[in-house]
């Protein structure tokens, strides 16, 4: 019998503890139900997670990143660009946000914009070669052949 009513307090304790976390944690949970369907690729089951963490002012490292990645997976190139040029506003993965809103902008035709992002992040992470190689075809698409040349062989460490 003491066995049985031990049981039953550890089981009473568990399912109390699982409801005061998520009274008290309800942001917690729902960063995790969209972190999981981000995970499984289920990323239009993921937006409205994210949302709603963002209008209640949750932050978690990540949460904007992964909000762009879930639009631009489903096709919303409008508010993805609006979340990349927040986590620029923001200072947040500067690196990281440049190089979404530079293809975003390439992808919009606005060539001069997205290889001003290229360049910038190339001047704090000069070896990164898959930047360089977008801007070199950004250049080359906007006539600028000489220096498109010049930034592919730059990626082939010809010219460093």
């Amino acid at each position: 019998m003491k066995r049985l009513g031990f049981i039953l307090f550890l089981l009473a304790v568990a399912a109390l503890t699982t409801m005061a976390y998520r009274y008290f944690n309800q942001e917690w949970v729902i960063y995790r139900k969209a972190e999981s369907r981000f995970s499984n690729r289920a990323f239009s089951e993921a937006i409205p997670y994210y949302e709603e963490l963002l209008r209640k002012g949750f932050q978690a490292p990540g949460l904007l990143r992964h909000l762009g990645s879930c639009y631009l997976a489903t096709g919303n190139e409008p508010k993805a660009r609006a979340v990349f040029e927040r986590m620029l506003a923001r200072g947040e993965d500067r690196f990281g946000a440049m190089k979404e809103l530079a293809s975003i902008y390439e992808s919009l035709g606005r060539f001069q914009e997205a290889a001003a992002l290229y360049q910038e992040v190339l001047q704090q992470t000069p070896d990164d070669d898959s930047v360089r190689v977008r801007l070199a075809r950004l250049l080359f698409w906007t006539g600028r052949l000489e220096q498109a040349i010049h930034e592919y062989r730059k990626a082939l460490e010809e010219e460093k």
